[in-house]
């Protein structure tokens, strides 16, 4: 059998106890800033949870976009013809970039560019939009800010587990009757 070589990657995965980018990143400050910008639209800051921007998730999409990886290189083809999008739409409304004009007129942009129910054929707008929705939001919820704001508390030690509530119970109790089984008050 004849020896076959490795082909030539593109190097290594992130070393994640000293976490440097192996990759040079794809997103100019503009395109950082008009990530900030809707992303903060996406998932607006409240009292209990910062937001996206005010933690660095559109640091996050742009080493994202960067990356070499298959998916990551389509999104990357999807995101920043997005952004270039959003800009040229903002300008030919309002004759300013979306980062000039005001909010009321931003919410206008998303509203165009997210999907309605029933919408046949989506359209670059809308493919922007879902996936740069995904990628905040996945990002956002799974940084210490987003797991205490869904209640997430990680993998931690309990000394024992609660009982369970009567609402529980009565769960159980209904679900084992309806397989003809003895329920957990009767046992």
């Amino acid at each position: 059998m004849a020896y076959t070589p490795a082909p030539e990657g593109y190097g290594t995965d992130p070393n994640l106890l000293n976490p440097v980018t192996p990759w040079h990143r794809t997103m100019t400050p503009h395109q950082l800033q008009l990530t900030a910008a809707l992303s903060d639209l996406i998932l607006p800051g409240t009292a209990d949870a910062p937001a996206p921007s005010a933690i660095g998730i559109p640091d996050f999409v742009d080493e994202w976009v960067s990356a070499p990886y298959r998916d990551q290189r389509s999104d990357r083809k999807v995101i920043l013809a997005g952004l270039a999008w959003l800009d040229d739409e903002s300008n030919t409304r309002w004759q300013c970039g979306f980062l000039e004009t005001d909010n009321q007129n931003r919410r206008q942009l998303l509203d165009v560019m997210a999907p309605k129910n029933g919408d046949a054929a989506l359209t670059i707008e809308n493919i922007f939009f879902r996936r740069l929705r995904f990628v905040v939001v996945g990002a956002y919820y799974t940084t210490p800010e987003g797991f205490k704001d869904i209640g997430y508390i990680g993998n931690v030690a309990m000394v024992s587990y609660p009982p369970p509530t009567k609402e529980e119970i009565s769960s159980l109790d209904e679900a084992l009757r309806k397989l003809g089984l003895a329920t957990s008050s009767t046992v």
